[in-house]
């Protein structure tokens, strides 16, 4: 891979750290994450949940507050319409539990991937018309359901629209829509996930009713979940909510539901990060959703029985190793697909379809982009029809991909990282055409480069527990702002093993004795380091490792290669 170091100047990185008082090192990372003043610092560092920004800041939040209160006051039939995904899962259940403790009438749904299809449906619709419902309210869903707002008026149901996802050109006709992606919004800040937009909306109420937002944070743990999950930039308001929510649930105070996910993961709450979240409760609480109904992961996290949650929670474990053995399969077709395909004149973006489970598209599609490192469509079909999922490489809009070529699709919706479309069997190869020639144009050569982005380069005795606590402190992390990425120059390796013919440990000299070092998968650099002679260069994240109840510092290794002898390859 290619080693991307950050473009600061020396200067810069001097004067800042005097302002600061912090090191040069230290201050070095915090210039990479456009930290650059004594209040963006203080913000990244102490943000607290008293200086969030004012909810009413939002484009239509006073409408949507004062409908909701009133619609409580009397008792209207109110149905939350979630999606099937961690973050829709989760903001519907805060909306759910917060006005079921207003008004009994409230009630949730959540579509099935296979039969209601991705976004506000009429399934969903219908099933809202048999309940006399009043009023709808969509949670990460509903910027583009302009025919469902029609639809639902003319049965006599009124739409509220809480979403993230980026608007078409027009807006639905709801009686209020809080999306701070909307082209007319002011909102401060607008990456927030829809389990961020419903805790603002919380928010809001809690502070026209009560005068205070202290009744909303007992949410944060499941806002935390879903902001994590939803890889949105872990950044301003999105990092102080995460954090928050972690806190509670390390000190389990907390949905037992979440406590009964990690007994299943075999995880310890206390310890949590963004990275549990991402790897061990999300793939499970996504899995219902794309193996069947994601309604079980509402029971799950709206539950205060304890074997109802321990019950539901195993339920989520069994789907997602089903959901696993799929993704496996899955994943091996379209790779040998992108192999019979193109063979070895890959274009600079891919499109694939097969007759595939639509429940893990999105997974595979973003295995495949990693592995061939251009964006990726996967399309399932079936009966015709095909349901896409997309993943794209950094600095391609695939959104704005998707706009421009669209002549053919049924649907489409989604952001730059990630998005998803519909399209009969019949129309994929004229996609695929208008795809590819869209990402000649926008996709250049060096970004088909893998690439891995460094912090610094730094010396063995930079790596001791001084920086293990600055990079505690630096977390949550997650998207735009990484855990951070090191690398140590012309060093040689000792102690050197394979764990299960796949997996590198040896060690390096640090500054009070040997540093362990982890490759994961690294196979192929075995050779490599095993010859005492070689020095190395290499790419890794510190991390601490605790076994047998000790404590120490590992190295996780994320690159390495050959040092050219005799020079000195410092930057």
């Amino acid at each position: 891979m290619k080693w991307v170091y950050p473009d600061i100047s020396g200067d810069d990185v001097l004067e800042f750290s005097e302002q600061f008082r912090l090191s040069y090192l230290f201050t070095s990372i915090l210039l990479n994450r456009k930290i650059r003043s004594k209040d963006a610092l203080d913000q990244y560092f102490n943000k607290k949940l008293h200086s969030l920004y004012d909810p009413f800041l939002m484009k239509d939040m006073d409408v949507t507050v004062d409908i909701l209160i009133d619609a409580c006051k009397e008792k209207k039939n109110i149905l939350i319409y979630g999606d099937y995904d961690v973050d829709g899962v989760t903001s519907a259940s805060v909306l759910y539990l917060f006005l079921k403790s207003m008004n009994e009438s409230v009630y949730y749904y959540i579509p099935e991937r296979e039969k209601d299809g991705y976004g506000v449906s009429k399934e969903g619709l219908d099933h809202a018309i048999e309940l006399e419902i009043d009023l709808i309210i969509t949670c990460d869903c509903g910027i583009t359901a302009h025919e469902q707002v029609v639809y639902a008026k003319e049965h006599g149901i009124d739409m509220i629209i809480t979403d993230h996802h980026e608007q078409s050109d027009s807006l639905p006709q709801a009686l209020a829509i809080l999306n701070p992606k909307r082209k007319d919004n002011t909102y401060p800040f607008r990456d927030l996930c829809g389990a961020g937009v419903v805790y603002k909306l919380v928010e809001a109420i809690c502070k026209t009713l009560y005068g205070s937002t202290e009744k909303a944070e007992q949410y944060l743990d499941l806002v935390a979940i879903g902001t994590a999950a939803d890889i949105v930039p872990l950044v301003d308001e999105n990092r102080c909510l995460v954090r928050e929510g972690l806190v509670r649930i390390r000190r389990q105070d907390c949905r037992v539901g979440i406590l009964e996910l990690f007994n299943v993961c075999k995880m310890d709450s206390q310890s949590i990060s963004v990275i549990n979240i991402v790897f061990g409760l999300a793939p499970r609480l996504n899995a219902v959703g794309r193996m069947g109904s994601a309604s079980r992961a509402i029971t799950l996290l709206t539950t205060d029985d304890r074997p109802t949650a321990r019950q539901y929670s195993m339920i989520l474990h069994q789907e997602n190793e089903e959901r696993q053995k799929v993704e496996r399969k899955v994943t091996e077709e379209a790779l040998q697909q992108v192999k019979d395909k193109y063979r070895k004149h890959l274009p600079k973006a891919v499109v694939l379809a097969g007759d595939w489970h639509p429940g893990v598209i999105g997974i595979v599609s973003s295995k495949v982009k990693d592995k061939i490192h251009r964006p990726v469509f996967l399309i399932a079909l079936k009966d015709g029809f095909g349901k896409g999922s997309g993943r794209s490489i950094r600095n391609f809009d695939l959104y704005d991909a998707l706009s421009h070529s669209c002549d053919h699709l049924g649907g489409y919706g989604g952001h730059q990282m990630a998005a998803g479309l519909t399209i009969k069997e019949e129309n994929i190869s004229a996609f695929e055409e208008q795809f590819i020639a869209y990402a000649n144009e926008h996709v250049s050569n060096e970004m088909l480069e893998p690439a891995i982005y460094v912090d610094a380069n730094i010396d063995t005795q930079d790596v001791n527990d001084r920086l293990m606590k600055f990079l505690h402190d630096m977390e949550p992390f997650g998207p735009e702002n990484m855990r951070p990425k090191f690398s140590i120059k012309n060093i040689s390796v000792f102690n050197t093993t394979l764990l299960k013919d796949k997996h590198l440990k040896f060690a390096i000299k640090g500054e009070n004795g040997s540093i362990n070092c982890i490759g994961w998968n690294m196979l192929e650099q075995f050779e490599l380091i095993m010859d005492p002679s070689q020095r190395v260069d290499m790419v890794f994240v510190p991390t601490i490792n605790e076994w047998n109840g000790v404590k120490r510092i590992q190295l996780v290794i994320k690159d390495i290669k050959p040092s050219i002898d005799g020079r000195d390859k410092r930057q």
